[in-house]
C-alpha cells in the first residue's frame, strides 16, 4: 500500500502541489485508509481484502489527486510563479552576495583608517583576506545557492527547464563577478576598489572566472540535469503515476 501512496505523491508533486502540503495529504489518506481496513476487517474479511476493498473505498488515484488539485493555494511558489522563483530570485541573490563582498572589504579598508580622509593602514592579513572574499562570493557562495536552488526544484519535481535557466544565472553572473582590492604601488598610493564583471572590457580575471563558472555549473547543473534523464530512463514501478487507481498487488 505503502507504493501506491508514493505514485499519489509524486503525481501531486509532477502537478505543482508544495511538497509540504503532498506529503500532508498523503500521510492523511494513509490513516484514512488504515481506518477503513480496520472497519473491514472488523467486519470479517482477511487483511489483503480489507485493504483491497478500503483502497477503493477512497477512490481512484486521479480523483483524489484532483481533489487537492483543484485548490490552487495548495501549489508551490515554483509551479505558480517559476519565473520569479527561478528567474529573478537567482539573480537578486548573486547580487545580495556581490553586495556583501564589496561591504566587507570597504569595511575593513574603512576599519583601518588612522583618520577620516587618511589612506588606510592595511593589515598584514588584508591580502589574504581579500582573497578568501574571493572565493565566497565568486565560487562558494554561488554554488551553495545552486546547489540549493536543484535540491528545491528537485523535491518539487520541477520541469527542468526553470530550474536549469536559474544554475546558469548563479554560475555565469555569480562566478564572474569581480570585487578586486588593487594595493598602491608606492608607499603613499591610492587603494584601489575593481568593480564589475569578467565579460566586460577590461576582462579582468577572466580566465579565473571561467574556471568558477565551469566549477559551480559542473557540481549544481550537471547533477541536476543527470537526475532529470535518471527519473526519465527509468520505469516507474507498477503502483508508479501512470496508473489511474490504487490497487493492490
Amino acid at each position: 500500500m505503502s507504493d501506491l501512496f508514493h505514485a499519489l505523491r509524486e503525481r501531486l508533486l509532477t502537478a505543482g502541489v508544495a511538497p509540504r502540503h503532498a506529503r500532508r495529504y498523503v500521510m492523511e489518506l494513509r490513516e484514512h485508509a488504515a481506518d477503513l481496513t480496520a472497519e473491514e476487517m472488523a467486519a470479517g474479511l482477511p487483511l489483503r481484502e480489507a485493504q483491497a476493498l478500503a483502497l477503493k473505498r477512497l477512490g481512484g488515484q486521479e480523483v483524489l489527486a484532483q481533489a487537492l488539485l483543484q485548490r490552487g493555494e495548495f501549489r508551490s511558489w515554483g509551479a505558480r510563479a517559476p519565473w520569479a522563483v527561478y528567474g529573478v530570485a537567482p539573480l537578486l541573490g548573486v547580487l545580495a552576495i556581490y553586495g556583501l563582498a564589496l561591504g566587507a572589504i570597504v569595511g575593513i579598508l574603512v576599519a583601518h583608517r588612522p583618520a577620516p580622509g587618511a589612506h588606510p593602514i592595511l593589515p598584514p592579513w588584508f591580502g589574504a583576506a581579500t582573497m578568501a572574499l574571493g572565493y565566497l562570493h565568486n565560487l562558494v557562495l554561488p554554488l551553495l545557492v545552486g546547489s540549493g536552488l536543484a535540491c528545491m526544484a528537485t523535491r518539487q519535481r520541477m520541469p527542468a527547464l526553470w530550474p536549469s535557466v536559474a544554475l546558469l544565472i548563479v554560475g555565469i553572473v555569480g562566478g564572474a563577478g569581480v570585487a578586486e582590492v588593487q594595493l598602491p604601488k608606492v608607499p603613499d598610493g591610492y587603494v584601489e576598489l575593481v568593480v564589475g564583471w569578467s565579460f566586460i572590457c577590461p576582462y579582468v580575471n577572466l580566465d579565473m572566472a571561467l574556471r568558477h563558472i565551469a566549477a559551480i555549473l559542473l557540481l549544481s547543473l550537471v547533477p541536476y540535469l543527470a537526475w532529470h534523464i535518471w527519473r526519465k530512463a527509468v520505469p516507474q514501478s507498477p503502483g508508479g503515476p501512470e496508473h489511474g487507481h490504487l490497487i493492490e498487488t
